[in-house]
């Protein structure tokens, strides 16, 4: 995904300003990448703080969610108490475990 190769220039971004827009193609991994850029640098010390993503649909959430918890090694079929990403939709929010580091 072209966001991966931007990576360093997202996180150097993020980390010297208050205030990001990143703007991609559909498709480059700006949902999928850019959160998991966040875990990896520790934006969710001690299991305290969850990343937020928002997408527009219910099935982008629910998708989006489910994708990025396979790209983090988790199953998004476990519970979600279980697992490290979980999604907040009208009617259907799941409450995060302590292993929760993004909400969508």
């Amino acid at each position: 995904l072209p966001v991966v190769s931007m990576e360093m220039e997202i996180m150097d971004a993020i980390h010297n300003n208050d205030f990001v827009v990143l703007c991609g193609e559909t498709g480059s991994g700006k949902s999928t990448q850019v959160p998991q850029f966040l875990v990896e640098a520790g934006y969710c010390r001690e299991g305290k703080y969850l990343i937020g993503s928002t997408q527009p649909r219910r099935v982008a959430a629910i998708s989006t969610a489910n994708r990025i918890e396979e790209e983090m090694g988790g199953d998004p079929a476990l519970p979600p108490s279980r697992r490290k990403v979980v999604h907040a939709v009208r009617y259907d929010v799941q409450k995060p475990g302590p292993d929760a580091r993004i909400k969508v």
